[in-house]
Order: structure tokens, then sequence, then C-alpha cells
């Protein structure tokens, strides 16, 4: 598989850019489609409840490989992920029903 590199013992692919249109326009916009994912665990304060891997923003940018990229793929549970400060964001992405 292409572009796919491995962060924290799971391995991603780099998903796509945030869209610039309405859905996701803004900061506040963005952060409501944001979840705390407690399967992954992926925090910087090993203290914290659920604390199961140490991330770091820097370093899975470094390990990236599109450091253009806003949403990531871990490909192990099939999941969109967003690299915030602190933690690594479970990212909901909505869906556009046929009509």
């Amino acid at each position: 598989m292409e572009k796919v590199f491995r962060y924290g013992g799971y391995p991603f692919v780099p998903h796509r850019k945030f869209h610039r249109g309405k859905s996701e326009k803004d900061f506040f916009a963005v952060n409501q489609k944001l979840r705390t994912d407690w399967w992954l665990g992926m925090f910087s304060n090993q203290n914290r409840v659920g604390y199961k891997v140490t991330y770091n923003y820097d370093d899975f940018y470094a390990a990236a490989t599109d450091k253009e990229c806003d949403i990531f793929r871990c490909i192990e549970n099939d999941c969109l992920y967003v690299p915030g400060a602190n933690e690594l964001f479970g990212f909901v992405e909505t869906r556009k029903h046929k009509t």
C-alpha cells in the first residue's frame, strides 16, 4: 500500500485535507466532528485516563508520508484521525445521502 506510515505501532495512510466549503470552513465546524478515541488512546499525557500510546504532534507529522494532510486513516481499525496538540482525535466524517 502506498504512503503507509507507522506511528505508535499503528499503520496510517493520509486520507485528505479539510474541505474548505461549508462543512469544514472553520475551527468550530471541524471541532464538532472531533472525538476522543478511547480505543486508540493516543495522548501526550501519560496520566490521562484511557492512555495507551504516547502521542506527540510533531513526531506524528515527522512520521507522516504527507505533511500537508489534515485527516489520516488508521488501516488497522479503518477509522479517521486528526492530529491535535495533545491527542490524536477521532474524526467523524459526515456522509451525503443520495436523494
